[in-house]
């Protein structure tokens, strides 16, 4: 995969709808071998993260989640996008708020499997975890490029 593919994918888009940005997104059919040279390791997160394109309206990330490996709860802000699975199987948990500021309830999980790609609304909380051996590898697309996302922490107690 190199830079030209992606400008070709995504660089004509403005203001994109979700539909739009997934077809896109689908349109680049790639496979684990197609990313092998850009993956990310972790180093300040527990997964690899690794920015592949950026227009001022469109920014495409590379996540490596490794084996047993999640990130916190957080939002993508005002941005919306899609999260595509090339490789493993990715747990998806959206959270919803709760009663004291920054603190979140789980609601929902889904498990997202290689070829499978899921939307992330504007201000969606979620959190993206590995529960399997094998690596997790997605790309994810997102409009506006991210910027005011924020983390939470999960409630102790049920809700």
């Amino acid at each position: 995969m190199n830079v030209q593919r992606l400008e070709q994918a995504f660089g004509s888009l403005v203001f994109p709808s979700p539909a739009e940005l997934r077809q896109a997104l689908v349109s680049l059919a790639l496979c684990p071998e197609d990313i092998a040279s850009h993956i990310p390791q972790p180093e300040h997160l527990p997964y690899g993260r690794k920015i592949l394109y950026l227009s001022p309206h469109v920014e495409v990330v590379l996540i490596h989640l490794p084996s047993q490996q999640g990130s916190v709860p957080h939002n993508h802000g005002d941005s919306f996008g899609w999260e595509w699975v090339i490789a493993g199987t990715l747990t998806n948990v959206v959270y919803l708020p709760g009663d004291r500021e920054g603190e979140v309830f789980q609601a929902q999980t889904t498990h997202v499997s290689a070829g499978e790609c899921y939307y992330v609304a504007p201000s969606e909380i979620h959190a993206i975890q590995n529960n399997t051996d094998a690596p997790v590898y997605a790309l994810n697309v997102y409009t506006p490029p991210l910027q005011n996302s924020r983390q939470y922490r999960p409630s102790l107690s049920s809700a």
